[in-house]
């Protein structure tokens, strides 16, 4: 039986998915990547990209032959027993709508930068194609991640007049010169095993950004660009920083949380916290969105060896059950992965190839680097201990937290959590 095409599914999951299905017999299948990302960005406005994309409609009608839309702009024809000089007219077609483009230039009689083909019958192109479209795929889910999470916030963070360049050095100026400290919230990661009492991982510091908001912007909407955002963000990280950079590090007894840009943890700033930190850089987890990991993953692995190397730990969060199938989070060699459980996750079987793709991704990363985050409810822990993990943070986590504060036990709980049977 056929299952329908699941809707939610990106087309970098799609191609995903048939580039799984040919790998035992790709003879007769090549691809072309045409990478109109890179065109310049008066040239990605949406209608070019369209029109870009009908340009294969006769080829994909009369050919066994795939147009995917890639969220970043590119496009990706995947085809079938078709002669490749049939090809070469409509990559020429899309070439001559972009010809005062830089990528569109021919100039270079070796190197067409416009398209890169793959012969997916040789084991080389075929690997290195499920490479790039791997890449693809897990930019996408990021990208869906984010515009999810910012359709579910609060409904007055998307309130206000949009920020821009304009208001930009304004509110960027505010925000140096309001105080943060009492809007520092504490989130505590906790290990839970069955038969076993709970032990506090770390406790992370977040800014409760509804409350800045109404301080700093009241009248703008600083979630309407994410740019613009990540840019203020920054400006966030150092004044975090300064605040928790007068704690006596000496007495902290459960490590602490940051949640930082790669491009913070490079900055003199960080520098000069990580002077104040002396040999307690072992009580501090830092942590890194996978956007922006992959938005420079070199620098990415500067950073991460720098605060290794020192002692701090690193933590790989906005990953969730659905994108581990893309990549595999262990390759970016952190001390923790942060996945977020989800409600869609609660029908998962054991029958589930996404579940069963899950638990060995779990395996392979190690059961102790995983934190189940985002959990809301007792299910989601059993969920999680299924599958090897003991790591959890979230809403549900934090009113176990309350209660065993509240009747007065030392923060190495001893909450029992033992699934039922």
């Amino acid at each position: 039986m056929v299952k329908p095409l699941d809707k939610s599914l990106t087309q970098e999951a799609v191609l995903l998915e048939k580039l799984t299905r040919i790998e035992e017999n790709p003879t007769g299948y090549f691809a072309v990547h045409i990478h109109l990302s890179e065109l310049r960005t008066s040239n990605r406005q949406p209608h070019f990209i369209n029109i870009a994309t009908k340009v294969f409609d006769n080829l994909v009608a009369g050919n066994d032959a795939i147009i995917y839309s890639m969220m970043n702009k590119d496009l990706i024809l995947l085809c079938h027993e078709v002669l490749v000089e049939n090809i070469d007219p409509y990559i020429d077609k899309v070439r001559s709508m972009f010809s005062e483009d830089p990528l569109a230039s021919n100039e270079d009689e070796f190197e067409d930068r416009m398209s890169t083909w793959y012969d997916l019958a040789a084991r080389e192109d075929f690997a290195a194609f499920f490479s790039a479209a791997t890449e693809l795929s897990v930019k996408a889910q990021v990208q869906v991640e984010e515009m999810q999470r910012a359709r579910s916030d609060e409904t007055n963070k998307g309130t206000g007049e949009p920020i821009s360049a304009k208001n930009l050095a304004a509110i960027n100026q505010q925000l140096q010169a309001t105080r943060i400290a009492d809007l520092i919230r504490q989130q505590t990661c906790i290990r839970i095993a069955p038969g076993e009492t709970g032990s506090i991982v770390f406790r992370e510091h977040f800014i409760a950004m509804a409350e800045l908001k109404e301080r700093v912007a009241p009248a703008s909407n600083l979630f309407s660009s994410a740019w613009l955002f990540q840019y203020l963000t920054e400006t966030l990280d150092k004044r975090v920083l300064s605040v928790i950079g007068r704690k006596n590090f000496d007495e902290i007894n459960e490590p602490i949380s940051l949640n930082l840009n790669i491009g913070t943890v490079l900055s003199r700033d960080f520098s000069n916290f990580n002077k104040l930190v002396g040999d307690n850089a072992n009580k501090f987890v830092v942590e890194f969105q996978v956007i922006d990991i992959f938005a420079d993953m070199n620098t990415y692995g500067y950073a991460r060896d720098m605060l290794q190397e020192r002692g701090y730990k690193v933590l790989v969060d906005g990953v969730n059950p659905m994108s581990l199938q893309f990549f595999d989070p262990a390759n970016l060699r952190p001390d923790f992965i942060k996945v977020a459980w989800g409600k869609d996750f609660e029908s998962e079987t054991d029958d589930d190839g996404r579940l069963k793709m899950f638990r060995e991704t779990v395996q392979n990363a190690g059961a102790e680097s995983m934190i189940l985050a985002r959990v809301d409810s007792e299910k989601a822990v059993k969920w999680g201990l299924a599958l090897g993990i003991s790591r959890f943070q979230g809403y549900f986590i934090d009113k176990l937290f309350h209660a065993m504060t509240r009747s007065k036990v030392k923060p190495k709980a001893k909450v029992k959590v033992v699934p039922k049977s």
